[in-house]
């Protein structure tokens, strides 16, 4: 890939999360107050995919270090838990503390499902990576995390050194260049750590059973995964990718061509950073390889719609964030939470709808999930999506 390339490989990632970036924690879903219209689509046998699933969830910290590269990956892993918060105004057995997901040191929203430090429940489940965008951080999808956790998948999402909020707002620059390689290794570091059999999460996991997901930059991160790009290799394991926002237009035809495994795409209409129709679409028309493909197209919706942004822009206000964050969260709510772009709550359950039944089809091959992946069934969503599985 030429010098030119790759500088803008530079632009747009930092552009692709600029000051409309921001790291976002969560609350309860959307999806667990799920409509009757969701639930008639979603038939009698499977809840709607966005809806919060049969497990717990649990949350924790973890310290991946990379030795070869001297890289610390501050990374935060949901997981199957059997324990759960008590439901408002209940009480819960033992003692059970919400997962906090801070955007700045002593400054974060409280979880209303995930549990800190819960215990990991016994099973055998897929690892899902989320990498995140340009200048975000590792709970920049916390309520998307949260739905795939309580559906049996283990989330790690680490944050990529150099790249986070915090990274910009205390003005360390590192090259974008250098990360269009140092992120997908990170994503290969996190699946070596948590595939290790002698650490926590290594015997619950199916090694034959991961898949990364990645918003912006992190999107174009998801989509190199599995084939490699500039100086990191292709890692074997991904099986399954699904790309938000992604920041793709500068991948070279002959590398997307290259994906051989099933790829969804999700985009909004508007972003002004990552336009769709340079992005995620044409990355969707160069997919030939791949298997299954599918685009979400979603009218209205703009760069963060997809994120946690919404929830969290509120935090701007507390004394404790520092400027750089705070500036970052306030011009992003601006453009991201107010009319006339999509609502962020429903944009988000679209993401949660196709992520979750897309990797319940083709990763853990439950054909029944195939049915919210129609198009038809997208009626049953509170905004008209456009559903594409051929160019």
């Amino acid at each position: 890939m030429s010098v030119a390339a790759l500088a803008v490989v530079a632009a747009l990632a930092l552009a692709g999360s600029g000051p409309a970036s921001g790291p976002a924690g969560l609350t309860v879903p959307l999806a667990a107050l799920a409509s009757p219209a969701l639930a008639s689509a979603a038939g009698d046998d499977l809840p709607a995919p966005d809806e919060l699933g049969g497990h717990g969830v649990g949350y924790q910290t973890v310290t991946i270090v990379d030795e070869f590269r001297n890289r610390t990956l501050t990374t935060a892993v949901w997981y199957p838990s059997e324990a759960r918060l008590p439901r408002p105004g209940g009480t819960a057995g033992g003692s059970v503390n919400p997962a906090s997901y801070e955007i700045a040191p002593r400054v974060g929203i409280q979880s209303r499902v995930a549990v800190a430090d819960a215990p990991v429940e016994r099973g055998r489940f897929p690892l899902v990576v989320i990498s995140h965008g340009s200048a975000g951080n590792r709970v920049q999808l916390a309520s998307l995390a949260e739905v795939l956790a309580s559906h049996g998948y283990v989330v790690a999402a680490p944050d990529h050194p150099g790249d986070t909020m915090a990274d910009f707002a205390a003005g360390r620059d590192e090259s974008q260049i250098g990360e269009a390689s140092d992120r997908p290794l990170d994503v290969s570091a996190v699946i070596d750590w948590m595939l290790c059999p002698d650490r926590e999460f290594g015997p619950v996991l199916n090694p034959d059973q991961v898949a990364v997901v990645g918003f912006s930059f992190g999107g174009l991160t998801a989509l190199v995964s599995p084939v490699g790009f500039v100086h990191a290799p292709g890692d074997p394991r991904v099986r399954v990718v699904v790309a938000i926002s992604p920041a793709s237009e500068v991948l070279p035809a002959g590398v997307v061509a290259r994906i051989r495994v099933p790829t969804l795409l999700i985009g909004g209409t508007v972003d002004p950073l990552t336009p769709i129709e340079h992005n995620a679409d044409q990355t969707f028309g160069e997919l030939t390889s791949a298997p299954d493909r599918l685009e979400v197209r979603v009218p209205q919706g703009t760069h963060n719609s997809f994120t946690d942004l919404c929830d969290q822009a509120y935090l701007a206000a507390n004394g404790l964030v520092p400027q750089g964050i705070r500036v970052r969260l306030q011009l992003g709510a601006l453009v991201t939470c107010l009319p006339p772009m999509v609502v962020a709550a429903q944009a988000q359950q679209i993401a949660r709808w196709y992520t979750v039944a897309y990797l319940e089809r083709y990763l853990r091959g439950d054909a029944r999930y195939g049915r919210f992946l129609t198009p038809a069934a997208s009626a049953a969503l509170p905004v008209p999506v456009t559903v594409r599985t051929a160019p």
